[in-house]
């Protein structure tokens, strides 16, 4: 099974550009130790195959009726104006303290809970009847006498409870009061019909080229021969890269990196340091074959062209006021690295032979 690095733009593009988000200092003169591409000769380490007219098989995007029209019910469901009533599901997040201190149990990210199932102990999901999306509620509660836990019962706690969304039982009616409401341009139901329609089908579309890219990196890579294992630090960097990933989606979750692995991917530590491990020997190979096609095709990217893509992003966000600020947190060789990985994929689609059935 995969894991972290999951992409809406190709994996290789994916995990070349967050790598440009680490900082890397200094490389040894050891082949083992270089971590990026303009360290090494791309074509030493791999033997290209075939990559220009590459047949992928790949349904062209759709969207039905019946895909809009559960998507607009998914919108008239969430997050309902009057608050959360018995039989809507919440998620919520919520911290349980005895004392003042947290207990253990007491504390959960992300949970979606039905209000009237009776999970929760008396008064927990009674509480929640009312609020709504953004809202953060404190129940003052009691244990059981009965309780489980034993050190728990009878005990008298405080709930702080973050109400992340709602999800109505009963979906609100579709009118164009309704559609007035959401603030996106639309003001009638057919409008907002053709809106959802199209912007569902900006994803599929998206989704399709994705689905086109990955198919033409696994055939680039079936028809190549890696000469050579790729540098050591540049695997180890990639390591890093997923590790941070999925620390994150963790952290996200309110869960270890280690739990995360085992509830979710099912997997061992030794497992998935392993998988990791094999993963990110996999990306810097991908790196090394687009680098070498880039290298054959002459589609490396310049100083100058990777000034410029600096001056934009930096004049595009709110975040720095000068390159030189975005290039304090931002490493240009790997940014660089990214972009000339965009330019060999561009390349790739272009001369790919797509079609809809094999």
């Amino acid at each position: 099974m995969g894991i972290g690095m999951k992409k809406k733009a190709g994996g290789i593009k994916a995990a070349v550009f967050a790598a440009a988000a680490l900082v890397l200092m200094g490389c040894g003169q050891d082949d083992t130790e270089k971590v990026y591409l303009d360290e090494i000769k791309a074509g030493d380490y791999v033997r290209l195959g075939e990559y220009k007219g590459l047949e992928v098989v790949q349904a062209p995007p759709e969207v039905t009726e019946e895909n809009r029209d559960s998507y607009m019910n998914y919108l008239l469901s969430l997050n309902p104006a009057d608050g959360a009533k018995e039989g809507d599901t919440v998620n919520i997040d919520y911290v349980g303290t005895l004392d003042g201190v947290a207990f253990e149990g007491g504390t959960a990210a992300g949970q979606n809970l039905t209000l009237g199932s009776g999970r929760f102990i008396d008064g927990f999901e009674e509480g929640l009847i009312g609020a709504k999306a953004g809202d953060v509620v404190e129940l003052n509660l009691t244990f059981p006498e009965d309780y489980d836990a034993a050190e728990m019962a009878g005990k008298s706690v405080v709930f702080t409870v973050t109400v992340n969304t709602i999800m109505a039982a009963e979906p609100q009616e579709l009118n164009d009061t309704f559609v007035e409401s959401l603030d996106n341009g639309c003001s009638t139901v057919e409008e907002f019909q053709q809106y959802v329609y199209d912007m569902l089908m900006e994803d599929a579309t998206a989704s399709y080229e994705d689905a086109i890219e990955n198919s033409l990196v696994s055939k680039l890579m079936e028809s190549c021969e890696f000469t050579k294992e790729p540098p050591q630090g540049m695997v180890d960097s990639y390591v890093e890269i997923l590790t941070d990933n999925l620390t994150a989606e963790a952290e996200s979750y309110g869960i270890t990196l280690e739990q995360l692995m085992s509830l979710g991917y099912g997997m061992d530590a030794e497992t998935y340091r392993s998988e990791i491990q094999e993963q990110a020997k996999r990306y810097a190979r991908q790196s090394i074959m687009l680098q070498a096609i880039a290298d054959k095709e002459n589609l490396n990217v310049s100083e100058e062209e990777l000034q410029a893509e600096m001056e934009e992003i930096a004049a595009a966000s709110s975040l720095y006021a000068s390159v030189e600020e975005l290039e304090e947190v931002l490493d240009g060789r790997r940014y660089k690295e990214s972009m000339m990985a965009q330019k060999v994929m561009d390349m790739l689609r272009e001369n790919a032979v797509v079609s809809a059935e094999s």
